[in-house]
């Protein structure tokens, strides 16, 4: 497919050149089927189509020989024989967040990766977390009603963990990918923010947001010691008042501010910033004791604040 049966012979080459990395780049040159449709439709508004082209044929010019611009990469379901594929330069660079972030529509680099990318972590997570962005309000059907025996119950048992998990590879190495189903309630706490080889800019959950959803889901988070270290590391930038207020959004059925409220406190936060926690709990459930994480084995219990925690767990 040659580009004189795809363009007006009115465009110079580097005009469509030009015109095609400028589409590209707001998809950070991970084009999805849904983003070459986009493309498409762009160019034929701004004169560089011809009448004749159809979506099918641009898309065989994108990867063609003629073009060499573009080559398929495929992204594989864990366990599924199934292929998801994508199209990349082959000539420029990409960010493996920005394909990671492909997987889906709405979506955002959430909890370890968040960590890292934040510089909440020294670690480089091995996964890649990518969590689905909820933009409706989702009607919540529970039972205000909560007691100890139901924290006890839910905080026994293994923490449930996502089948959504991709692989790919990506300039000779490979990737996992976690993608974790939307939140009850509208996400809040998104920033964009620059990363190499991503013209557009990703999505990553800010510091507040990535703390709370490490504080709920520290399986994903490199366990309840790597929150406490990012706590620690945030603390010369975390808004207290911001995080609870993104904590109350979230309409969480147990009192996970007093985790926040414990990893604070092994942190070094002062007494004003911990009292900020602590004057915001939902005085409904301060009488109940919280855990960590979950299916702790050997665990400690701090009374001043009500939250079983890893026997294990170092000091700051």
């Amino acid at each position: 497919m040659v580009a004189q049966y795809i363009f007006y012979k009115k465009k110079s080459r580097k005009e469509i050149s030009d015109a095609v990395r400028e589409e590209s780049a707001v998809f950070n040159n991970v084009l999805s089927v849904s983003a070459i449709r986009t493309i498409y439709n762009n160019l034929q508004k701004r004169g560089f189509l011809l009448q004749k082209v159809s979506f099918a044929n641009f898309r065989d010019y994108l990867v063609s020989p003629e073009a060499n611009r573009f080559k398929e990469l495929r992204i594989s379901k864990k366990d599924k024989e199934t292929n998801i594929i994508r199209l990349i330069p082959k000539n420029e660079p990409v960010s493996p967040y920005a394909i990671a972030l492909s997987l889906s529509g709405r979506t955002y680099i959430s909890h370890y990766s968040a960590l890292y990318l934040n510089d909440l972590t020294l670690n480089v997570p091995k996964p890649i977390y990518v969590k689905k962005k909820r933009t409706k309000a989702k009607t919540l059907e529970r039972n205000t009603e909560l007691s100890q025996d139901q924290i006890d119950k839910a905080f026994s048992t293994p923490a449930r963990m996502t089948n959504n998990i991709y692989t790919f590879e990506y300039d000779g190495r490979p990737y996992e990918v976690y993608l974790l189903d939307q939140s009850a309630t509208v996400d809040r706490g998104i920033t964009e923010m620059q990363v190499p080889n991503a013209p557009s800019g990703i999505s990553v959950s800010g510091v507040e947001k990535t703390l709370i959803e490490c504080t709920v889901k520290p399986d994903y988070s490199g366990g309840a010691q790597e929150v406490l270290e990012a706590f620690a590391r945030a603390k010369g930038e975390l808004k207290v008042l911001r995080m609870m207020q993104l904590l109350d959004n979230g309409q969480y059925l147990f009192p996970y501010g007093k985790n926040i409220l414990f990893y604070m406190d092994r942190a070094g936060y002062s007494e004003q910033q911990k009292n900020l926690v602590a004057e915001r709990l939902d005085p409904d459930k301060q009488k109940f004791n919280m855990y960590l994480q979950k299916n702790m084995r050997d665990k400690l219990f701090d009374s001043d604040i009500g939250v079983y925690y890893p026997k294990g767990l170092g000091a700051i």
